[in-house]
């Protein structure tokens, strides 16, 4: 009777990102990254114009009734609204471009490594699954980063020097509740990336588990093993729930706090515009929300640091065979 198979050993946090190396499968992308870099950076700062103008529409017909202005306004948010949705088109576009031509080009590097480890007697088992679920997590630390990371960083410095424009004294309360964001996420990142990891390996060994069981045939203790596989598999999905779930919900709290915070403190010092208000409360939003979204993307990378290192052992792997059509 065979020994039911042990659980993954995984005592140590994942190896850091080498990003030296993630920016060179970047260079033959080089051009397309940057039109969907320029367009989505255009996306977010057109996007500020429907927050202000919707202030100043309020304020123009309670405050003073004019009805011209008010539509001119309308027409002005209609107009930001088409133009802000089409460059996220265009944007949106040039990353399924990007991202298929990176995977392509990282699954290749893949497969020449998978045929020299099998050249040389290397375990083999589990590699398929690789280039589905490891190829992904390459993708997330490129394509989805810069993405992402562009138009958060550029959506939360530009909403939040247009609430510094309008209302100084909102800085008091913003930059305390952006650092309490900050804090509680960083605390729960580094566990989640350890569960991140074994959830990854605990899933491999079920493949493996599962795999081995059907080679052997009929066997009256395989549903036990398979079982115990399974049950590891949902330990390691559910501990990763809960501190996903901790991490983003608490930064996600804070976040609709802020905007809150803002208005009250704004009405204090002064503002007593209601379209004022109004736009103060949607830069604030938009601030920290993508505050909250920088976060929770820190967060996405530790998460797959496991992936990514498994990849490039598998690109790595030794031999001397490489594929003609790599490039």
């Amino acid at each position: 009777m065979a020994a039911v198979q042990e659980a993954p050993d995984s005592t140590t946090s994942p190896a850091p990102i080498p990003w030296r190396r993630v920016r060179g499968l970047l260079r033959p992308l080089r051009r397309g990254i940057a039109a969907m870099v320029g367009l989505t950076v255009v996306g977010v700062l057109i996007g500020l114009i429907p927050p202000i103008a919707l202030g100043l529409l309020v304020d123009a017909l309670v405050e003073h009734n004019d009805r011209p202005e008010a539509m001119m306004l309308a027409g002005l948010i209609t107009l930001a609204i088409i133009l802000e949705a089409a460059a996220y088109v265009a944007s949106d576009a040039m990353y399924a471009r990007n991202a298929s031509r990176l995977y392509r080009n990282v699954r290749v590097e893949m497969f020449a490594g998978a045929l020299r480890r099998s050249g040389d007697g290397g375990d083999t088992a589990g590699l398929a699954s690789r280039f589905i679920s490891d190829a992904e997590t390459i993708e997330q630390v490129t394509m989805s980063l810069i993405d992402s990371g562009t138009m958060l960083v550029v959506e939360f410095a530009s909403a939040l020097i247009a609430v510094a424009l309008l209302q100084p004294g909102a800085i008091v309360v913003t930059i305390p509740a952006l650092a309490a964001i900050w804090i509680v996420t960083r605390r729960t990142q580094e566990p989640a990336a350890f569960a991140g990891q074994r959830r990854q390996e605990e899933l491999e060994a079920m493949t493996g588990s599962i795999t081995r069981e059907l080679d052997r045939g009929d066997d009256p203790e395989a549903p036990g093993r398979v079982r115990a596989a399974l049950e590891r598999v949902m330990a390691a999905e559910i501990r990763l729930g809960w501190l996903r779930a901790l991490n983003l919900q608490g930064s996600g709290g804070l976040a609709k706090l802020g905007p809150i915070a803002v208005v009250i403190v704004s009405a204090f010092l002064g503002t007593q515009q209601i379209g004022a208000l109004l736009s103060l409360y949607l830069l604030a939003q938009r601030a920290f929300w993508g505050f909250d979204g920088l976060v929770d993307l820190s967060l996405s990378m530790q998460s797959v640091r496991g992936g990514v290192a498994r990849c490039f052992e598998l690109i790595d792997a030794p031999g001397g065979k490489t594929l003609a059509w790599a490039n």
